[in-house]
């Protein structure tokens, strides 16, 4: 069992970040039974794109964009008990021209699911909030409204006193903005020195609240992983290692994706493309706080033109081990296969896969922006793509059981 460890200070856990004893075996490979996948909606007008997934054990909440045919797109929710269809979906915010788009989707421990999305017509996009009761009663704000900006890719994380933090980025600079009873100030965050850029921003708390910001940033030619820690839940953040950069080398980094586990710990998935133009899916990190990462861990390299828009989910063993999911789209922009990788050791092997979840149920090279939800038994993938017969894109959504060794 692993025990829960204060962060210590850097020279010990430079140390303990060294390498582990080879001949552990890291045992075997979870086991991923994959199922079939359900549309949503079952037959659109309108193309339905961007899903975001929350799930609660027995609930799958689905968030996503749908186009109004003219040219704009609404943000809309829905949900589905395990096993059962989809409720008619419930638009969070009407608007007749603006275009509403990437929702992200957090749940609280009441059952509030908190969303934010891009709002309006580049470049002049807002961030837009919005929550939806257990009860149903759905409320929307704006939570940037800066006149001559252009706020894009907000993320959104519920820690675990259902404090609400969000991201997004904006002129080439990080905004970081937290709820605990209303939403505090918007907070520029520091870019490394000689940086430029910062763009892909991702939040997330470990289990001591401690929040970790973690985006892309363009540093000498090439883009690396700067990463900022608050240690008071967000109003203070500070540079966790020398250099700022949370992970750094000879590829360009982009789309970083983050997740908390033990106190100082951080798991994280991005990807790595080099001078060529390959292109390859990623995993590391750190149990220090994020002083100092792992050495990225190949997980794949695409065969198809490109790999893609990864995510990640994690949970919480009884003995305080991570189980950890990585999906990404396999293909190019406009589609391919979505993969998933599984971890048993909190990150520290992916053994067995890729687990084809899209493969056989939609059409193929078709299918993109893959999210992921995790629970004890439960893998719960969406994604947008056509069906097999072709037709409308709409999003799919997948609950596949896994089994640990």
């Amino acid at each position: 069992m692993r025990k829960i460890l204060p962060l210590l200070p850097l020279c010990f856990l430079i140390a303990a970040c060294g390498p582990e004893d080879e001949e552990e075996p890291g045992g075997a490979a979870i086991k991923v039974t994959i199922n079939s996948p359900t549309p949503e909606p079952l037959t659109p007008a309108n193309a339905a794109i961007e899903p975001a997934v929350a799930y609660d054990g027995s609930r799958v909440h689905l968030v996503y964009a749908q186009s109004n045919g003219s040219g704009s797109h609404d943000v809309v929710y829905t949900s589905a008990l395990v096993g059962g269809a989809f409720v008619a979906p419930a638009t969070l915010l009407v608007s007749a021209t603006d275009d509403s788009r990437k929702p992200q989707c957090a749940l609280d421990s009441l059952g509030t699911l908190h969303v934010v999305w891009e709002e309006g017509n580049a470049p002049n996009r807002e961030v837009y909030y919005a929550t939806r009761t257990s009860g149903g009663t759905i409320t929307t704000s704006n939570l940037t409204n800066t006149a001559g900006s252009d706020e894009s890719s907000p993320r959104i994380h519920v820690d675990s006193n259902n404090r609400v933090h969000v991201v997004w980025e904006s002129g080439g600079n990080i905004f970081y903005r937290r709820k605990i009873i209303s939403f505090g100030s918007a907070v520029p965050l520091p870019h490394v020195t000689g940086g430029s850029n910062a763009e892909s921003p991702d939040v997330c708390t470990d289990i001591s609240d401690r929040v970790y910001v973690l985006w892309s940033e363009q540093v000498s030619g090439r883009r690396n992983l700067r990463l900022l820690r608050s240690d008071d839940n967000g109003s203070n953040f500070g540079q966790v290692s020398t250099d700022g950069l949370a992970v750094r080398g000879s590829v360009s980094m982009t789309e970083p994706r983050v997740k908390g586990g033990l106190d100082g710990e951080v798991f994280l998935a991005f990807i790595g493309q080099d001078t060529g133009g390959d292109r390859g899916l990623y995993s590391s990190y750190t149990r220090n706080g994020g002083s100092v990462f792992s050495t990225p861990n190949g997980l794949y390299t695409s065969s198809t033109g490109g790999i893609r828009q990864p995510s990640i989910a994690v949970f919480r063993r009884p003995d305080n081990n991570y189980s950890v999911f990585i999906a990404a789209n396999d293909g190019t922009l406009l589609g391919g296969n979505i993969l998933a990788f599984a971890s048993r050791d909190n990150a520290e092997r992916f053994k067995g896969g890729p687990h084809e979840l899209s493969k056989t149920f939609c059409q193929a090279n078709t299918c993109t922006f893959p999210v992921l939800a995790l629970d004890a038994d439960d893998c719960v993938a969406a994604w947008m793509g056509q069906p097999g017969a072709g037709g409308v894109v709409r999003t799919f959504t997948q609950v596949n059981k896994y089994e640990l060794p």
